[in-house]
């Protein structure tokens, strides 16, 4: 609910909200974008690396994505442009959602002599989601902790909310759906 006030009304003005929009917002940016991003990268590091987010540079392509994020998102909250924050925000989970397919890791395992591309995509996917998490604590707290702890750590501080800066090498778990669709 919170994430859907915010997403759907810029924070300080009046606009209109249903259960309609709350519902297409649940299942399409919620449980189809991010909670599928969450599934598939922590699925893809379990399946292809043994649970294990492997040890390597991140992608240079994502980090030029990621690289202003954080001061970005540090100037709109200091003038309470919440709404425009999570905006902001939003935009990099649709975009590792498209780097997972520009990459195909799925592809790349295949092929044992692409298995150092395989291990820089699933180490930038691991590390994308992280930063995407920490910054989206505010808006969906219970969620964050729990994708957080799955991707083997605790630290919402916004100083960890650079992308690159925790190292691969940690262990994952696979969570229970996140955003489970409504029967």
């Amino acid at each position: 609910l919170r994430y859907y006030c915010f997403r759907e009304v810029s924070f300080g003005h009046d606009g209109g909200v249903s259960t309609i929009t709350f519902g297409e917002r649940y299942e399409t940016e919620l449980a189809n974008e991010y909670g599928n991003l969450a599934s598939r990268t922590l699925s893809m590091i379990d399946r292809y690396r043994a649970a294990v987010v492997p040890e390597v540079d991140t992608d240079p392509v994502l980090e030029e994505d990621f690289a202003t994020l954080r001061e970005e998102l540090e100037r709109l909250l200091d003038r309470a442009e919440l709404t425009q924050a999570l905006d902001r925000i939003w935009q990099r989970v649709r975009r590792l959602n498209r780097y997972v397919e520009e990459r195909a890791p799925w592809q790349l395992a295949k092929d044992d002599a692409k298995a150092a591309e395989l291990d820089q995509t699933l180490r930038s996917l691991a590390e994308g989601l992280r930063v995407v998490t920490v910054l989206l604590a505010p808006y969906i707290p219970e969620t964050a902790d729990k994708l957080l702890r799955a991707l083997g750590t605790d630290d919402l501080s916004l100083d960890g909310a650079v992308f690159g800066a925790r190292p691969g090498g940690s262990r994952i778990e696979k969570p229970p759906p996140l955003f489970p669709k409504p029967q």
